[in-house]
């Protein structure tokens, strides 16, 4: 059976299941394991069943709370189990920024298909350098640019490939948080974990419209 269920298969309860593994377990594990929760409803008929096998986060006790709390079979501190975990089928990476080039590559490299949040990497090279390791596998890979699936957002880029507004030449826009208090001790305000601060972290909302995925740069 090929990737994607069809009205028979809806009836016959043969809908395909791919297994989930989640690095992170905090604002964006929880955000992707309540979507993964609800594609079997939401989209219909499901191309495939999400099967939440396993959890990964730094704090023991704090990830396998998030595991019994979001429905996870089980909990690890240690993000390698998911790479090397057969019934896994999707490694999905809601870690800090600091955390998305190896995890992401390695598990697209034992053949897992692979989603990553957010920026893609902390600078271009390293963003690039992901895009292209995981891209060499064949596997299928995404990065988390959901807004760019708004049709308001769709229809803006259909508009400037038609050449409507001609010649592109300035873009302003405008991302704003609320919670960007700095006295909060968090890892988005850390340049090693990070990276490029604002620009690359936040500026990557207002990026939705953009590519899919890097574009191939020329030799340099």
């Amino acid at each position: 059976m090929g990737i994607g269920a069809t009205a028979r298969d809806v009836a016959a309860g043969d809908i395909p299941e791919i297994g989930v593994g989640m690095l992170g377990y905090a604002f964006m594990g929880k955000a992707h394991s309540n979507a993964f929760k609800k594609i079997p409803y939401m989209t219909w008929p499901p191309p495939l069943m999400p099967r939440l096998v396993a959890i990964a986060g730094r704090n023991e006790e704090a990830v396998r709370n998030a595991a019994i709390r979001y429905g996870y079979e089980r909990a690890t501190t240690d993000w390698h189990d998911l790479v090397s975990d057969s019934a896994i089928g999707l490694f999905d990476n809601g870690g800090p920024n600091s955390l998305h080039a190896e995890p992401t590559i390695l598990a697209a490299q034992a053949g897992k298909h692979v989603l990553c949040e957010k920026p893609l990497g902390r600078d271009a090279d390293e963003s690039y350098e992901i895009w292209k390791q995981v891209a060499a596998t064949g596997v299928k890979h995404m990065c988390a640019f959901n807004y760019r699936f708004v049709p308001a957002v769709r229809l803006a880029r259909e508009i400037i490939d038609a050449g409507e507004l001609g010649e592109i030449r300035h873009f302003r826009g405008r991302y704003l948080q609320d919670w960007g208090d700095p006295t909060l001790d968090t890892w988005r305000f850390h340049a090693v974990e990070a990276g490029s601060g604002a620009l690359g972290d936040l500026g990557a909302h207002v990026r939705a419209a953009g590519r899919t995925r890097p574009a191939p740069r020329p030799p340099r």
